[in-house]
């Protein structure tokens, strides 16, 4: 991808992000406005009579009425298709069930009745029809609420990770994971403003392209897919047409188009994975297995629908002894459980990825993570604190004579539960979040890369040091052993310094003599060929046969090592300890082979020069008996 149209199409995830941000609460003004305070009549209608009326004027004003008329819709037809189902059915599903009808009939009084302040009856009894007009009132409807908070949720993945991406990720191909997240969640267009989403019919057409670019430029794959895009556009302008002229929905094929292309990309990272078992191709996949089962599951959800459709032959009512309806449908509802398992998988999965820095490779901030994890603790630690409170307020409020003091002990037991959660929430942050960056046994990929043309041993020294100094902000740092040959211990890798590698490490106060991690408090010392000049020692190998240090100098802001970090690079030091060990072990194998291949030679070489000069003393006793003869 070129430099100019990854610009580009950085600012334009900005503007995506930004405008789907807002069109979003925009959206949810307009639900709130129009389906969370919605108008009631001051009743319910049973049977055509008025039920549970309040206000003592009106309902002696409708006792002994029967309600024929709301407003413009006619009660007495539901009523009418209600009768005709009547009777013994044997009957599993069906759709002229009484509750259905009840519902069908609240749904087309509120419509009716929508934002109305007043509303007109239509009564009747023995003397004739009469006309009332009726005050509504207004009801909140939770249902809309519970929409929103799940809509919401959604989003939060969806922005939260399109924003790490943004923001942190450094590979030029994310770029394209980052819009395909948000066309994934396009919102609505504005509410009321018209019947055809172009956003959503536009997102749905282009979704597939985009994540089959992104695994081409993941790959490193030379492919033209800009006739891929063309055709998207061609298909998103047909569409419109189609629906503007003759009210024809494409949406279906825009769906399957993408759904296609992401199946075709999934085929291609599994091979390529497969080819090469790359650790970063494994990630990735891992981080998309969610998407993929939810597709899956997509998919034969609709062949059964389909199946359940054709067989079925339009018809709603099936036989009680119909299994074979009953079995499509329970296989319809098990698709689409596996479905939404899918998608949490898939958000939980690529949100870990994120954070753990693995599948996409983006470095997010310590900082920005426990900020996470402590907001996340926090309203976690106020939700419950303020359930357990209300369920002891209920239970004993009335006992001790005020329900604040009942939900005191929760708060006070919260409390004390909090620390030690606290803590151990912070140790698994440690363990498994920001350590990611420092585990080398899971960059071998990049290791064998790095250690191309050089001995094994001083690859590796070159790798740590490399990437420590890159990653971590320190002004040095170095990769201390033993040289049984020089009988003291040398720098054999050395970063940040004018300090010579291989030469002799001065020290004074015997620092490596001992097998524990050593903190020189700041690292006053200027003599940087003396390993009081670093900061902190950590010992990685100390045994009979090799030892090994790791030596980090000052931090670039001044700060001190923390305990946190003395923890964090004793991690570090098993980990390189782990790979030192093989590599040393490796090494001692190639070289006794060099030794016996060589002392193989070396016998072959004496035997064959004496062979040679036997064969030289036989001639030249050959020439003197010739001469002498």
């Amino acid at each position: 991808m070129k430099d100019s149209v990854h610009k580009v199409l950085s600012k334009l995830g900005w503007l995506i992000f930004f405008f789907f941000i807002f069109l979003n609460l925009v959206n949810w003004a307009f639900i709130i406005k129009d389906d969370f305070f919605i108008k009631r009549l001051p009743f319910r209608l049973e049977e055509g009579s008025a039920v549970g009326v309040q206000d003592s004027t009106l309902a002696a004003i409708l006792e002994d009425k029967k309600i024929v008329r709301i407003d413009t819709l006619d009660i007495t037809r539901f009523e009418d298709s209600q009768n005709e189902t009547n009777g013994p059915q044997l009957l599993i599903f069906h759709s002229n069930t009484e509750d259905e009808e009840a519902e069908d009939l609240e749904s087309a009084i509120d419509e009716v009745i929508k934002n109305k302040q007043t509303v007109e009856i239509t009564c009747q009894d023995s003397l004739g029809r009469t006309l009332y007009t009726v005050d509504t009132i207004s009801r909140k409807d939770y249902s809309s609420f519970i929409t929103i908070a799940f809509n919401a949720l959604f989003l939060l993945f969806i922005f939260f990770n399109s924003y790490l991406l943004l923001r942190y990720s450094q590979a030029q191909e994310n770029i394209l994971i980052v819009l395909f997240l948000l066309l994934l969640a396009s919102p609505n267009d504005i509410a009321g403003m018209s019947d055809f989403n172009i956003i959503i019919t536009s997102s749905a057409a282009i979704l597939g392209i985009l994540f089959y670019h992104f695994v081409q430029e993941k790959l490193g794959n030379s492919y033209n897919i800009k006739i891929l895009y063309f055709i998207s556009i061609g298909l998103i302008i047909i569409g419109t047409i189609l629906h503007l002229v003759f009210q024809f929905s494409a949406n279906l094929v825009y769906y399957a188009w993408s759904i296609i292309w992401l199946l075709v990309s999934f085929k291609i990272l599994w091979k390529a994975y497969k080819a090469s078992k790359s650790m970063d191709l494994k990630r990735l996949l891992n981080a998309f297995k969610g998407l993929f089962l939810a597709i899956v599951a997509l998919l034969i959800a609709f062949l059964f629908g389909g199946i359940l459709y054709f067989t079925s032959s339009g018809q709603t009512e099936f036989g009680i002894y119909n299994l074979q309806m009953g079995f499509l449908i329970g296989f319809i509802l098990l698709a689409m459980l596996v479905f939404i398992i899918g998608i949490l998988w898939f958000f939980g999965a690529f949100t870990w990825s994120l954070l753990t820095g693995t599948a996409l490779g983006v470095k997010i901030r310590s900082t920005m993570i426990y900020t996470i994890v402590g907001v996340t603790f926090v309203v976690f630690f106020g939700l419950l604190d303020y359930s357990l409170g209300e369920l002891l307020q209920k239970l004993f409020g009335r006992f001790v004579g005020s329900e604040f003091i009942a939900g005191i002990p929760a708060t006070i037991g919260l409390l004390m539960f909090l620390n030690p959660v606290r803590q151990k929430v912070e140790r698994m942050v440690d363990n498994r979040l920001n350590t990611s960056d420092l585990d080398f046994l899971e960059k071998t990929d990049s290791f064998t890369d790095v250690i191309a043309g050089e001995g094994v041993i001083e690859g590796f020294e070159e790798f740590i040091c490399e990437n420590l100094t890159q990653r971590l902000p320190i002004k040095k740092v170095a990769l201390i052993s033993y040289n049984l040959d020089k009988k003291a211990y040398i720098f054999n890798e050395i970063r940040g310094s004018d300090v010579e590698e291989n030469s002799i490490v001065e020290d004074v106060h015997l620092t490596l003599l001992e097998n524990k991690l050593t903190r020189n408090y700041g690292a006053l010392n200027e003599n940087e060929q003396e390993i009081g000049s670093f900061s902190i020692v950590v010992p990685i190998i100390y045994d009979l046969d090799h030892k090994w240090f790791l030596a980090l100098g000052k931090k670039l802001d001044g700060t001190s090592y923390s305990r946190k970090d003395e923890e964090a690079l004793k991690k570090l030091a098993a980990k390189i300890k782990l790979s030192l060990k093989f590599i040393l072990a490796y090494e001692h194998i190639i070289n006794n082979r060099y030794v016996d291949s060589l002392e193989e030679k070396d016998k072959m070489i004496a035997r064959l020069q004496k062979q040679i000069a036997d064969l030289a003393i036989k001639l030249n006793e050959k020439n003197i008996s010739i001469e002498e003869s």
